[in-house]
């Protein structure tokens, strides 16, 4: 089984006014998780994160009218396939029940096949990271127990005579002699037989675009001494790509001398009312949805900036951030912000605000979204960016009324170290190599 997690995005307009009737259903569904959360957990183990939510018309411009929205977000590990048709078996009366508000929903019966095809059609493409890479939904609970059950045979071991004189080595296959005692343990001596192969598989998009710009680099130093067709079109590709940034950088740095519109404060209420559904003791959601500035220039380059952005994925690391997803809707109009995080949402988005360098991270993508601090060549402060930067946070953020997620209450740190733990058992290691690993335990 593939251990690779992705996202799916499924969206359809809906008429504004039926809004609140969508609400109403979305909310009951999201009362019923206290009574069916193991249910899910069961029903579609390859997931681990939904976000379900309508999305209001929004102002494009100032001008253009975006239509209203029903969205469906997931972060999933696995084949698509096999998550979407979880997804149709499981879901499949309530998917009919939200979607069906839209006239883009095929009016009469739907079988599961049907709502396969249905959410195929309806997802869109979508720049997606995760924080804790190629674990499973099943390895959560497992590698849990696992750690706690080793921390507990270590303190009964503290107090043996003895113990203290041991070497990391003798410790470590004490450990191990434990766990293979343990029925329900003995599992993690097993590997995980795709991993490699899946990391090899998410660095494929990064390996070929490098291939592709590295031969066209050897075509221009070639085309010097051989006059080759070949060599003479492979060596117009890397100039070409750098040509068409340097273009877009320079139209992106017109467009930032348009006025900047700021946003308006919001409530207390709202923020309270946000505030408020974040109840979990450790992971909680957040989802921030802004029409673009006003250019086409901003829908190009965030489109650019977003497919170069998961190329290098693999080597993203958020400490606080589970999952991740930038993406674009309505021809481009709409920016979409979704994360699946540790601790609330205002610490969170301080997180990113409250550094230089990951401010002008945040900047590369955020900087085109409507009210967001406006910049000069897309890093460069152009007033106060950290009190802006959390006024659009809160003007955009939108309250998601249906929310699932497989853990709640295990950080992304967690998460890593008790795949550590895992990963150490059973593997040669030097001393120095053991202690550092019982450091996790």
């Amino acid at each position: 089984m593939s251990t690779i997690h992705r996202g799916l995005t499924v969206t359809v307009t809906v008429a504004q006014e039926k809004l609140e009737e969508v609400n109403v259903l979305l909310e009951s569904l999201r009362e019923e998780l206290v009574t069916r959360r193991r249910l899910y957990q069961e029903k579609i183990p390859s997931t681990f994160f939904i976000s379900w939510l309508t999305l209001p018309a929004q102002k494009y411009a100032a001008e253009e009218l975006l239509p209203a929205r029903i969205i469906l977000l997931t972060s999933y590990v696995g084949r698509r396939n096999n998550h979407i048709q979880e997804l149709a078996v499981f879901l499949s009366d309530q998917i009919d029940k939200v979607f069906s508000f839209s006239e883009e929903y095929p009016a009469g019966e739907m079988d599961e096949q049907s709502i396969v095809r249905f959410l195929k059609r309806k997802s869109i493409p979508q720049t997606f990271y995760s924080g804790f890479k190629f674990i499973r939904t099943e390895d959560v609970a497992h590698e849990r127990l696992l750690k706690a059950a080793i921390f507990d045979f270590l303190t009964r071991q503290k107090q043996e005579a003895g113990f203290v004189q041991q070497s990391p080595l003798q410790i470590k296959e004490k450990i191990e002699a434990f766990v293979n005692s343990r029925d329900d343990l003995r599992e993690a001596s097993k590997r995980i037989s795709s991993l490699q192969k899946d990391k090899v598989a998410m660095l494929v998009p990064l390996g070929i675009f490098g291939v592709v710009m590295l031969t066209s680099l050897v075509f221009l130093v070639l085309g010097i001494f051989w006059d080759s067709i070949v060599f003479q079109i492979g060596a117009w590709i890397l100039p070409v790509f750098l040509f068409i940034l340097a273009g877009l950088f320079v139209w992106l740095r017109i467009n930032e001398n348009n006025p900047h519109i700021a946003n308006e404060e919001v409530s207390d209420d709202w923020i309270r009312e946000i505030v408020l559904r974040e109840r979990n003791r450790v992971v909680n959601e957040m989802t921030v949805i802004a029409p673009l500035k006003k250019g086409l220039v901003r829908r190009v380059f965030l489109a650019v900036t977003l497919r170069l952005i998961s190329l290098v994925g693999y080597f993203a690391y958020i400490p606080t951030v589970h999952t991740a997803r930038w993406l674009q809707m309505d021809r481009g109009k709409r920016l979409v912000f979704i994360a699946n995080f540790d601790n609330i949402s205002e610490a969170y988005a301080h997180d990113f605000v409250d550094s230089d360098n990951r401010s002008r991270n945040m900047a590369v993508i955020f900087s085109h979204a409507a009210g967001f601090p406006a910049t000069k060549w897309l890093v460069k402060k152009g007033y106060n960016h950290r009190s802006e930067y959390m006024k659009g946070v809160r003007a955009h953020q939108k309250i998601t009324q249906f929310w699932y997620a497989f853990n709640t209450d295990l950080s992304v740190e967690n998460l890593k170290t008790n795949r550590k733990v895992k990963e150490g058992l059973f593997k040669k290691m030097e001393d120095k190599e053991i202690r550092q690993w019982l450091l996790n335990i």
